[in-house]
């Protein structure tokens, strides 16, 4: 796995691609490379989040489920928005928590602070419906 360290948006990636996974990492990935995945042919869960947002960091834990559980269908990814903000204006991230998810580099729909996993799932499972 690339020990790149650019800034903003980190995508959960398994440590072996193409082998069983038991857990994920996170990789960072800069502005460029994230509009080159949206445009991709695989959809892609974007949480839009800080540091010193508490709803945030109390809602990871159960995004880095939905890396395990989704990832072969769709790229799970988190961008700080105090590091990549002009990424965060030019997606509208008004409020954050904010996950977005993105199919051929467009906005299918978003959830602002989705509060648990299971209105992840619900979000994930509307959202790829459209």
């Amino acid at each position: 796995m690339s020990s790149q360290k650019n800034r903003g948006l980190s995508v959960i990636l398994g440590p072996n691609q193409g082998k069983e996974l038991t857990s994920m990492a996170a990789i960072n990935l800069n502005k460029e490379q994230f509009q080159q995945m949206a445009e991709g042919g695989k959809p892609i869960l974007v949480d839009f989040w800080a540091p010193w947002c508490g709803y945030c960091r109390r809602i990871g834990p159960a995004y880095e489920k939905i890396a395990d559980e989704y990832g072969d269908r769709l790229t799970v990814a988190k961008v700080n928005i105090d590091e990549e903000a002009a990424l965060a204006e030019a997606a509208q991230i008004e409020v954050i928590p904010t996950l977005v998810l993105y199919r051929d580099g467009k906005a299918v729909d978003s959830i602002v602070n989705p509060g648990s996993k299971a209105a992840i799932d619900q979000f994930i499972q509307e959202a790829m419906a459209k």
